[in-house]
């Protein structure tokens, strides 16, 4: 019997890495650690930070810990009333090799197994027994889940129901469109963040984030969607990418008022968050069960920031 499993490696699970010391266990459904704080890496082409865009005013603790970092500069915009006007009062923090690595730097030398979704949780004597979707089983000690809401619930509700019954805990979903043009918008843009729009929700100019990792002879943006479209259109975004790829870069030239034809893009794809954040921010930080030796934390309990992430992670080991 091991000690300690930690499932997920986002940001709160590289806070349990960072603080906790012991040997950890870490397993992740994917292919490899970051969470929602993900780089989509295209050949010929360059990155997309198609998950987390910046890590926003954190404060000194977290900073500390997120030592392999810089900060985004750039002009920024926010859209509002069809007009520009000023987003400057914040310190954006960025990876310049791609914002996954603002995690995956955390677990170099970390116990990782990936490919490994779990799939239920059962009480034994003295130990959880975890089994996976490969049918594999392994028993720990303590179980620490650091999945999105949905995910954590499904996997504990036989022991948490009662707990989560108490709070509105409600992911929300987001729709991100990738794409490079084979020449400059002539924008002079880093990022604008869209404020009450149907289709538009953030956008930013990757070429002002990771010039050095890019085709020079492109300009890369990543296009978020507004809470309102996301909801409408993600269950079926798989279906519908061609349309809604096309849609969302109509209105981003509608509003920003500039031509965008077919044969300016080089490369384009859209990726669709069904747990991407929480929009409630009135929550508890994390849930520890003593007896059962049972953890769940994650952003998504204040709020969807890698900051919550952080803070909560932390919470969560002061009770351990």
């Amino acid at each position: 019997m091991k000690d300690i499993a930690i499932i997920g490696t986002g940001f709160s699970a590289a806070t349990l890495s960072y603080f906790i010391k012991k040997d950890l266990d870490f397993y992740e459904k994917s292919r490899g650690a970051g969470g929602r704080c993900s780089t989509r890496r295209v050949e010929d082409v360059g990155l997309f930070d198609h998950g987390l865009q910046y890590i926003k005013n954190p404060n000194p603790e977290f900073k500390e810990i997120l030592s392999d970092c810089s900060i985004w500069q750039g002009n920024f915009k926010i859209f509002e009333n069809n007009q520009l006007k000023n987003d400057a009062d914040k310190e954006r923090i960025i990876h310049e090799n791609g914002n996954n690595l603002l995690v995956k730097n955390l677990f170099q030398n970390k116990n990782i197994f990936i490919n490994k979704e779990l799939k239920s949780i059962e009480k034994k004597a003295d130990y959880l027994q975890l089994t996976f979707k490969d049918e594999t089983q392994e028993q720990y000690k303590t179980v620490i889940i650091t999945a999105p809401f949905q995910q954590a619930y499904n996997l504990t509700k036989q022991f948490t129901e009662n707990f989560f019954s108490n709070f509105n805990f409600s992911m929300q979903p987001n729709l991100t469109v990738m794409v490079a043009f084979n020449k400059s918008l002539k924008l002079d843009l880093s990022a604008i963040t869209f404020e009450n729009d149907d289709v538009l929700g953030f956008a930013a100019n990757e070429n002002t984030k990771k010039k050095n990792l890019i085709n020079k002879d492109l300009e890369l943006w990543t296009i978020q969607s507004s809470l309102k479209y996301s909801v409408k259109n993600i269950k079926e975004y798989r279906n519908n990418k061609q349309v809604l790829i096309e849609e969302i870069l109509k209105n981003f030239s509608n509003k920003l008022k500039i031509n965008i034809s077919k044969e300016q893009i080089r490369y384009s794809d859209i990726h669709g968050w069904l747990y991407a954040y929480n929009l409630n921010s009135t929550t508890p930080n994390c849930y520890w069960d003593k007896n059962l030796r049972l953890g769940i934390c994650g952003d998504w309990f204040s709020g969807g920031n890698a900051e919550s992430a952080f803070l909560n992670a932390k919470k969560l080991i002061s009770l351990i």
